[in-house]
C-alpha cells in the first residue's frame, strides 16, 4: 500500500472540502473529496511551493490528479 506523507496531507487538506480528518488514503479520489478545476490550479501551486518544484504540463491531466496516490506518484517522480 502506497504510504502518503502527511506534509503531501496537509497540503492537500485545504482543497478538499468533503475530506474528514482522517488520513488520505492513495485510493481516495480527488474529486470526490471536492477538487474542482478551480482547486487544482490553487493545488498545483501550493504543491510546486511547498515542494520547491515545477511540474512539468505533460504530467497535468485527469489521470495525475484522479486519486491522492496518482497526485502524490506523480510528484515523487519530480522531487526524487
Amino acid at each position: 500500500m502506497l504510504e502518503i506523507p502527511d506534509d503531501f496531507q496537509r497540503i492537500l487538506r485545504p482543497h478538499l472540502p468533503y475530506a474528514d480528518s482522517g488520513a488520505f488514503e492513495a485510493r481516495d479520489e480527488l474529486a470526490g473529496l471536492g477538487l474542482d478545476s478551480m482547486g487544482v490550479v490553487q493545488l498545483l501551486v501550493d504543491i510546486e511551493n511547498g515542494y520547491a518544484v515545477a511540474l512539468p504540463d505533460d504530467i497535468l491531466d485527469e489521470e495525475t490528479f484522479a486519486t491522492v496516490g496518482s497526485l502524490w506518484e506523480a510528484l515523487v517522480v519530480h522531487i526524487g
